[in-house]
């Protein structure tokens, strides 16, 4: 099952064919223009921390002039919002969320391929955001859209998503990205944080994310073991119904943040569901200067170093060591966090995620 996509993209490749011959044309003349880029996500989406910062970043790489936002609605046709936007940006590349269009076989078959044939037959590089390399459709969809050329971007390894992708244009696990006035924002809320914190106020050690089976289960024994320490784990189910400024401010004034990368349970559309991937947190909490254990991401996370970025761990009892270890140690706990933060500040400040992607980009 994990392999269907391969043959149905191939299928949609060489339908494909035309518009790449079609957009010989315009694809030099992109190649030869300064990059403007389009960054593409419905309504919900933009209200979400993961947009703000793919937009900013962007900025900072190619400049504000050269960075269009633009809107989808889901509740009206896509394709005709596509073609109108990019005639608006003039963009030669987009950035895509594979969520965006539909969610559903039929509407990504027949969207897929619209798009990637306007992309094509007017030379316009697509970068892909794919969320879930595992997720059977949003895979080929990402594969289509890229299938010539651009590059699909993902948080699980290239080396595991890779032998069940069609081609080799895909980088991961790649960290989430973040612009550089965000860390300046949130340099000073942790400055100001500590001038102002008590003394006597209890250690906050947390964990973020949604809550599904096999997580819930993991997450209440290790609540459980740490209790018996005399530290308190606050389970937070991820960031609903509060604003980016209010989550922003949790990892700020947290002393701990706890993270897994534990998947959910078996579903039919999903494949190799046992691949533990890169989560956001990890850049976040780094970027706020907060100290973070997290669980190992499956084929290794090369930006990060454990044991002095964050501390990693497998199961329950080495989650609970490394949780006590950084709360019973005040002098660790503050080396963890500032080690991160300094190798989180490195990667926003020379952009090294778009530096990747635009290099995965490679020219025709």
């Amino acid at each position: 099952m994990p392999r269907l996509v391969i043959p149905l993209f191939w299928v949609y490749w060489v339908v494909l064919l035309p518009a790449r011959v079609l957009g010989a044309g315009a694809r030099r003349r992109n190649r030869d223009q300064k990059p403007q880029v389009a960054i593409e996500s419905g309504i919900i989406g933009w209200t979400h921390v993961y947009f703000e910062e793919l937009l900013g970043s962007a900025q900072d790489f190619f400049g504000s002039n050269q960075v269009h936002k633009q809107v989808i609605d889901r509740d009206q046709p896509y394709y005709p919002q596509f073609v109108a936007n990019q005639g608006q940006s003039n963009a030669n590349t987009v950035v895509l969320d594979v969520r965006t269009p539909g969610q559903s076989w039929p509407r990504s078959l027949s969207e897929g391929f619209r798009v990637a044939w306007y992309l094509n037959r007017h030379g316009i590089t697509p970068i892909v955001v794919l969320t879930d390399a595992f997720y059977r459709r949003h895979r080929w969809q990402a594969a289509v859209l890229t299938a010539f050329h651009g590059c699909v971007v993902t948080f699980a390894h290239t080396d595991i998503a890779g032998k069940i992708f069609p081609h080799s244009r895909i980088r991961g696990p790649l960290f989430m990205p973040i612009s550089r006035k965000r860390v300046a924002e949130l340099e000073l809320a942790k400055a100001r944080f500590k001038a102002s914190r008590d003394l006597t106020t209890p250690l906050v050690v947390q964990f973020i994310g949604s809550m599904y089976s096999p997580r819930d289960e993991f997450l209440q024994v290790v609540k459980e073991k740490l209790a018996e320490k005399g530290i308190e784990l606050t389970i937070n189910s991820d960031k609903a119904g509060t604003s980016n400024d209010d989550y922003w401010r949790v990892l700020v004034e947290s002393d701990i943040i706890f993270t897994t990368t534990l998947q959910g349970p078996t579903r039919a559309y999903m494949d190799w569901i046992w691949v533990r991937q890169a989560v956001f947190r990890y850049a976040e909490t780094m970027a706020a200067g907060t100290a973070i254990v997290a669980q190992c991401v499956e084929g290794g996370f090369p930006y990060f170093t454990k044991d002095a970025d964050y501390l990693e761990f497998e199961g329950v009892d080495q989650a609970v060591a490394a949780l006590t270890a950084l709360a019973t140690d005040s002098d660790f706990r503050q080396r963890i966090a500032d080690t991160g933060h300094a190798t989180m500040t490195h990667y926003v400040n020379n952009s090294v995620f778009w530096k990747v992607v635009t290099e995965c980009c490679q020219p025709d």
